[in-house]
């Protein structure tokens, strides 16, 4: 859990049901410990083009870099495999549907 409690304040984050019933029984407070104008605020790094980029110029460097093209891939690819999984999952138990 301690990695669920370090990423508190993410907008979007998948939980497996097991630690979710932890944070759920813990007693313990989860204080937010990230936000978008301290996370901006301890940023050095420029911005890519000056934080003004069109899709065409975006996607050319995504693909230039042949990690983070493949990283985004196979990242894709698993996160369709677990959406399907989960939809069978739930389509397989009485009473729910998707």
């Amino acid at each position: 859990l301690d990695e669920i409690r370090a990423l508190a304040g993410v907008d979007r984050m998948t939980i497996p049901p097991g630690f979710l019933n932890q944070l759920l029984e813990s007693s313990d407070e989860l204080p937010r410990k990230l936000d978008e104008a301290s996370a901006a605020a301890m940023c050095s790094d420029e911005e890519v083009g000056g934080g003004m980029i069109d899709e065409k110029t975006f996607r050319f460097m995504l693909n230039a870099d042949g990690c983070t093209n493949d990283k985004m891939a196979e990242g894709i690819r698993a996160f369709c495999s677990d959406t399907d999984k989960l939809q069978s999952a739930i389509s397989a138990h009485k009473g729910w549907s998707t």
